[in-house]
């Protein structure tokens, strides 16, 4: 099994490239993080990739992940969300998802690099949920002895994490490679399996 975690509102339609045969899991959409943890508790895998807050579950339980996949690839993932964005930036995001749901999630695909398809139908409530975790998710341990291969991976046209987030990660997994792409949040599924196969 390939799998891939999106990021917040990361809806497939806004993706495009997702290979139809990967697992896809959007994270508070389809399932919470201790869902994702449930879901994979007797699974195991060649390849997983985790975008952005789907990059930042994986790296909270990398132990966990790395018993079940070979290769680990994380897009735009981080430490701790509010490190790079201001808090009153996601707190604003969360007053107008109660009212304007469809201009809030359409603006943060637009600046994270995807196509704004929308599906006909969100579940508000779930995506606030989505915005609470990232004001207060860290990644209070880190797992050093992972035994898959770990690539890390930045758009450096990045207009929501600096580079910075991808410096701060390889420190905390120096053993980890990284790369830096000319990509926007959102780094295109072909350019990420080009990585994985060199």
């Amino acid at each position: 099994m390939n799998l891939f975690i999106s990021g917040w509102a990361g809806f497939k339609e806004a993706l495009g490239d997702i290979p139809s045969d990967w697992h896809f899991i959007n994270p508070f959409l389809n399932c919470d993080e201790e869902g994702i943890l449930n879901f994979l508790k007797d699974k195991s895998g060649e390849t997983l990739v985790g975008w952005s807050t789907g990059g930042h579950i994986v790296l909270k339980s990398l132990g966990f992940f790395s018993e079940r996949f070979k290769t680990i690839i994380i897009i735009a993932g981080f430490k701790r969300f509010t490190d790079y964005v201001n808090e009153r930036v996601i707190k604003r995001m969360i007053k107008k998802m109660q009212t304007e749901p469809e201009a809030v999630v359409k603006d943060f695909l637009i600046n994270a690099g995807c196509n704004p398809v929308i599906p006909d139908a969100i579940d508000k409530d779930k995506l606030i949920n989505g915005l609470n975790f990232l004001l207060s998710s860290d990644l209070t341990s880190i797992y050093s002895k992972y035994k898959c291969r770990l690539i890390l991976i930045q758009g450096i046209n990045d207009k929501i994490l600096p580079v910075k987030a991808l410096y701060d990660l390889k420190e905390l997994f120096p053993n980890a490679e990284s790369h830096t792409l000319d990509a926007s949040h959102w780094v295109h599924f072909k350019k990420i399996i080009t990585l994985n196969l060199n």
